[in-house]
């Protein structure tokens, strides 16, 4: 064969990858091609019991046979046979950035988050941009919006936090968070986009970071959604929230009706304390990071938890009921699918060896937890249930007087 894209003598390096790094007790290599046009790809058999003994092995001679100069990974292919994939040192993330671009464009994407997190407690700053004369905000209004914008951020903020915990664990490095604006109803922001600066060593270390961030930002924002609860419960309530808008949520509807009870949802607007809606919104955010599509940590958790042939059929059905979902009206899922397709659509970037399970049953148990939970968190409470606990229960709990039964029919 020619091997006319790799290398200056790239049949040399073949000849020197198979004596030197391949073997009988780590790779048996039955056929060779190019891949791209500076690397090449190794079918065969995976040699030994453990693929991630193998796999350090041969990592181990390669960089004693080339003194760091190539880089090797230890993947499956799409029939789920083993194949090894050989090239330069430094290519394959093709994501790279500058420091200062980094920075930058951090700090731009946490500005445009901020008017829109602000405009969404009650602030109209995107009315006042579009229309300055016309619109009138106040210093007092940045004052009664800021305890639920700073509670936001501190959800969001746990949520990157973890990432980053993680990472350092895995000896990882990321970039910035790069927060996205939303401005839908209570939702300030669609969460972050965080890059990994280098390769992932396993689908262990994957599913570590992947899990870690929506851990923690999922318990700081659901422990501030039931302490807003709480308090509401309390007496201790500053914030009207339209009494339908609960069933949203099949999490918040149920809490709703527990906390508040008969009394306090048998008007049209419900006074909460301002804990719910930051909760309420940080759960969303983390939430929508679990849905398993594109590079979402729901995507990476799948892949990390049963393999990459796994993944991508499961981020393919996920993004096809997002657009259904989104063309059937749900705004949502509309902007969602856009973000999706555009910043987020993947393909994951490779581990250096991705034939090995997790053996950290925590974070597995963990991840299937956190998928389950975002279901409970981004699904409405079922109208049908709901009427059927209206018939059963007294007016008023769970499911409010004002609560439009009108469209159920007869």
């Amino acid at each position: 064969m020619a091997w006319d894209g790799w290398q200056a003598g790239a049949p040399d390096v073949i000849d020197k990858l198979k004596t030197q790094v391949f073997g009988f007790d780590t790779f048996w290599v039955t056929s060779v091609d190019n891949y791209g046009h500076d690397g090449a790809v190794f079918k065969g058999n995976v040699r030994g019991r453990d693929p991630a003994v193998s796999y350090q092995k041969m990592r181990d001679r390669l960089q004693t046979a080339f003194n760091g100069a190539y880089e090797l990974f230890l993947l499956e292919d799409k029939e789920e046979k083993p194949t090894v994939v050989v090239m330069p040192q430094g290519r394959g993330l093709d994501t790279q950035i500058s420091r200062f671009t980094e920075i930058w464009l951090a700090a731009l994407f946490a500005l445009a988050t901020g008017v829109t997190t602000f405009n969404s407690a009650g602030v109209p700053l995107l009315e006042f941009f579009i229309a300055p004369f016309s619109t009138i905000v106040t210093q007092q209004d940045f004052v009664d919006a800021l305890p639920g914008v700073l509670a936001f951020f501190f959800a969001l903020g746990s949520h990157d936090f973890g990432h980053y915990q993680a990472a350092k664990r895995q000896g990882l490095e990321l970039y910035l968070p790069f927060y996205i604006p939303a401005g839908f109803g209570l939702l300030g922001s669609f969460g972050s986009i965080t890059r990994v600066r280098n390769f992932v060593p396993n689908r262990e270390a994957l599913l570590d970071l992947a899990v870690s961030g929506p851990l923690l930002g999922t318990a700081v924002s659901g422990s501030m959604l039931l302490l807003g609860f709480l308090l509401t419960a309390a007496g201790l309530t500053n914030i009207g929230v339209d009494t339908p808008a609960f069933a949203d949520s099949t999490l918040v509807a149920l809490l709703a009706g527990v906390f508040v009870g008969p009394d306090g949802l048998s008007q049209p607007v419900t006074e909460v304390n301002f804990l719910v809606l930051a909760g309420w919104a940080g759960l969303i955010a983390n939430a929508l990071q679990l849905i398993p599509a594109g590079e979402l940590d729901g995507a990476k958790m799948v892949l990390g938890c049963w393999g990459r042939r796994a993944g991508s059929a499961v981020s393919v059905f996920t993004t096809g009921a997002l657009g259904f979902s989104a063309i059937t009206g749900n705004a949502l899922s509309f902007y969602w699918v856009l973000l999706v397709l555009f910043l987020q659509r993947g393909p994951i970037t490779p581990c250096f060896e991705e034939l090995s399970a997790p053996k950290n049953e925590s974070n597995r148990k963990a991840a299937l937890a956190l998928l389950v939970f975002s279901l409970v968190v981004l699904v409405p409470f079922p109208i049908e249930v709901a009427y059927a606990i209206l018939q059963l229960q007294q007016p008023g709990f769970i499911v409010p007087q004002s609560f439009p039964t009108d469209l159920l029919g007869p």
